[in-house]
């Protein structure tokens, strides 16, 4: 069986330059040099460094050259200590996995899709050269399962921009339904051997996602221990979840 040879155990830094107050207080302090340094004694290979659009671009589209500054400095510091990255797109101009956040049109609009695709254009003039240590994550956990078909288009579209800069730098891209692995099949087939699909795992996400804030209908003083009796993570699981996170329990009563 293939690995992906780098990035075979990680950390994620969420919070720090996504799903964050985007501030430059926040941007200095949350995560530096030394939690880099840290983490390499671990005995991880890779981080995996979520960016929102609102670190480097403004309202408009504008490139924000202080932001991307950030992004180079975890490049850099990953490679002083001996880590791989894999840079994620984590929100794009008119897409959120969060429906907390106001995040419509980019699956209907052509305007933000070529938004989408100008990023990752410039993203590739910046980053491609780190190839031997950077992968590029398109776009987190695509929450709509019916936008698949769309999906696969702008993919496309990506994949061949970056191309155009590297046809070595590894890419990842998952499905729809919050990149889960029942709809990891409705992705084409790979465009070439640098392309790597992947999926997000969470089950029991009942356990996983307790008392998470951003759950819809999740009590905040909801608990549960793990390992847990099997009928008790479907009952919670169907009581909390929209069928869209259970597909896992079909056929199971």
């Amino acid at each position: 069986m293939k690995q992906f040879t780098g990035y075979m155990k990680g950390i994620n830094l969420g919070g720090w330059l996504s799903q964050c107050k985007h501030s430059k207080q926040h941007y200095d302090t949350f995560i530096t040099e030394k939690d880099i340094e840290r983490i390499s004694t671990w005995g991880l290979d890779h981080i995996r460094l979520p960016v929102d659009y609102e670190l480097i671009e403004t309202a408009s589209g504008e490139y924000i050259e202080e932001g991307f500054k950030y992004i180079d400095n975890c490049l850099e510091w990953c490679k002083k200590y001996g880590l791989n990255m894999i840079l994620d797109l984590h929100k794009t101009a008119g897409y959120s996995f969060d429906e907390f956040e106001e995040s419509i049109g980019f699956f209907k609009s052509e305007e933000l899709q070529n938004r989408f695709i100008a990023l990752w254009h410039e993203f590739s003039k910046r980053y491609v050269k780190y190839s031997d240590r950077l992968t590029f994550e398109l776009l987190n956990e695509i929450v709509d399962k019916n936008v698949s078909e769309i999906w696969n288009r702008i993919a496309e579209r990506a994949i061949k921009t970056i191309r155009q800069y590297s046809p070595d730098i590894n890419i990842l891209i998952g499905g729809v339904n919050n990149n889960s692995i029942s709809t990891l099949k409705g992705l084409d087939i790979p465009y070439d051997e640098h392309v790597i699909y992947n999926f997000h795992f969470y089950e029991p996400t009942v356990f996983t996602h307790q008392s998470a804030y951003w759950v819809k209908d999740m009590p905040l003083d909801f608990t549960m221990t793990y390992p847990n009796e099997f009928a008790e993570v479907i009952s919670k699981t169907k009581e909390y979840f929209p069928p869209m996170h259970s597909d896992i329990f079909k056929g199971f009563s």
